[in-house]
């Protein structure tokens, strides 16, 4: 991480000069929170792959008769969910400070460079909220897992399998179910196109709690299209607008990690989890050597199903 102060010193001049400045004169980009995380079932282990199998037991019941007629295999499927360790290393000079506007974010008095402002500056205020923001917009939906390549940074988006690749794979595999729409989602049908998706669930289903989810984008547009169809009946309420219309226990959520998707799944709320190891996301470390500071922090997470058979999905059609 490089300190650029390139436009900050053509402006304000190379040297410093107190003036009142703080840490409240500096103002840092909206990032997003961790929100695709929050809807799924938090899971905690000590492993790197979470492992448990599907139980299916086909039909059993049969007509009367007195002979012993054995019927019904139950049938147990491997699933397996994997952790990977993601991590954030940053370097930096706090002497690049210096001769600036920013110089109050350097010391005068502590010689140790690992206890600077801008050292706390740069943890709390940039990189801390950096992370969940790096995750939500390119890897909890979109990512897909790339080994690294020794010396050389990774991305975010290569940190782990996101929902996206999830959802393919298990379409792949036969394992979730696809859920083809009379058609394409617009903005002028997808209020009829997400009612069609619903009545796609198993009757068995019907008592349990499900969650529709999509990008923010889409779901406003299902907002708009319900209240543009039906905004004049003499009934419409905006009410329980979070859920499928006579399917109270079917949710819709809308998903920033989606944005840029036209996917539309879902599945029941207890079937979605998020993994995390034992001792979580470690304290950042910081380490200085020959002026330079290093602030390094690592942790293992992972997203996934239980049960890809309760998964349904939509997937557009890539013309």
């Amino acid at each position: 991480m490089s300190v650029i102060k390139t436009d900050l010193v053509a402006s304000f001049g190379d040297f410093y000069l107190e003036e009142g400045q703080n840490m409240d004169r500096l103002k840092s980009a909206i990032r997003l929170p961790s929100v695709t995380p929050s809807f799924a079932k938090p899971l905690i282990t000590e492993s790197d792959v979470y492992r448990s199998a599907n139980v299916v037991l086909g039909e059993i019941v049969q007509q009367f008769q007195k002979a012993f007629t054995t019927k019904g295999d139950l049938d147990f499927k491997p699933n397996e969910i994997r952790l990977r360790n993601a991590k954030v290393d940053i370097s930096l000079y706090p002497d690049d400070l210096k001769a600036s506007w920013l110089g109050f974010l350097a010391s005068l008095k502590e010689e140790e460079r690992a206890k600077w402002p801008i050292i706390r500056f740069a943890l709390e205020n940039e990189i801390v909220p950096q992370i969940p923001h790096d995750l939500e917009t390119k890897a909890y939906f979109n990512g897909v897992y790339v080994a690294p390549t020794p010396g050389t940074p990774g991305t975010a988006a290569g940190t782990m399998d996101g929902v996206k690749k999830l959802l393919d794979d298990g379409l792949t595999a036969t394992t979730m179910n696809a859920v083809a729409l009379t058609a394409a989602p617009t903005v002028s049908n997808i209020f009829d196109g997400v009612e069609e998706f619903a009545d796609s669930f198993d009757a068995a289903l019907s008592g349990t709690k499900m969650r529709v989810y999509m990008s923010a984008t889409w779901l406003r547009r299902y907002f708009r299209d319900k209240r543009n169809t039906h905004g004049t009946d003499i009934n419409y309420t905006t009410t329980g607008i979070q859920y499928v219309d006579f399917m109270p226990n079917v949710e819709l959520v809308g998903l920033p990690s989606m944005e840029g998707s036209d996917y539309i799944w879902a599945s029941p709320v207890d079937n979605f989890v998020h993994l995390r190891k034992v001792n979580g996301m470690k304290t950042p470390r910081v380490e200085e050597s020959k002026r330079e500071c290093f602030l390094m922090l690592d942790w293992s997470e992972g997203i996934g199903f239980l049960y890809n058979q309760l998964v349904y999905v939509y997937k557009p059609v890539v013309v």
